[in-house]
């Protein structure tokens, strides 16, 4: 089951990088943007009448439900099975991220994008930790999770 996982979030991943910076029409332009005053784009889809409903839900639901699965990286690696590590990693990758927009001027560096992203991914972290807590479709053995239990029963 690790496999299945770390495949699909690796094409998930490819599919996301490509989207971020070639999807919907995106070409690189001469003129790079950056917004680093926190909660300014966030503030302007609630308040402004002029944007459309399509447009806040997929800048600010999208920007948090697409990377939740990010959150589930402890199935397949078992250092991201920590909030400290899984949260700084994230954040150290998705300003990168961000800051690879502004430079190749294919999208808009915004912080309030690592904010949301990583509500996203801390959202899906959550879910994760209670699903492996509850140990819900015996993701626990599924995915070896047991911490120092045997998950295969020995022969006798």
């Amino acid at each position: 089951m690790k496999r299945y996982f770390a495949v699909f979030i690796i094409a998930y991943t490819v599919f996301l990088l490509y989207m971020m910076f070639f999807g919907s029409g995106r070409e690189a332009s001469e003129v790079s943007y950056i917004q680093t005053q926190p909660f300014i784009t966030i503030q302007k889809f609630f308040t402004d009448t002029k944007i459309g409903n399509e447009d806040f839900i997929i800048n600010i639901i999208g920007n948090i439900f697409v990377f939740s699965p990010f959150g589930w990286l402890g199935l397949c690696i078992r250092r991201f099975d920590k909030f400290i590590p899984a949260t700084f990693s994230f954040l150290i990758i998705i300003s990168i991220i961000e800051t690879l927009q502004y430079f190749s001027g294919r999208g808009v560096a915004d912080i309030d994008d690592i904010f949301l992203n990583t509500i996203g991914m801390l959202i899906g972290f959550v879910i994760f930790k209670y699903a492996t807590w509850k140990n819900i479709a015996n993701i626990r053995f599924h995915f070896e999770l047991s911490e120092g239990k045997s998950l295969h029963p020995t022969a006798s």
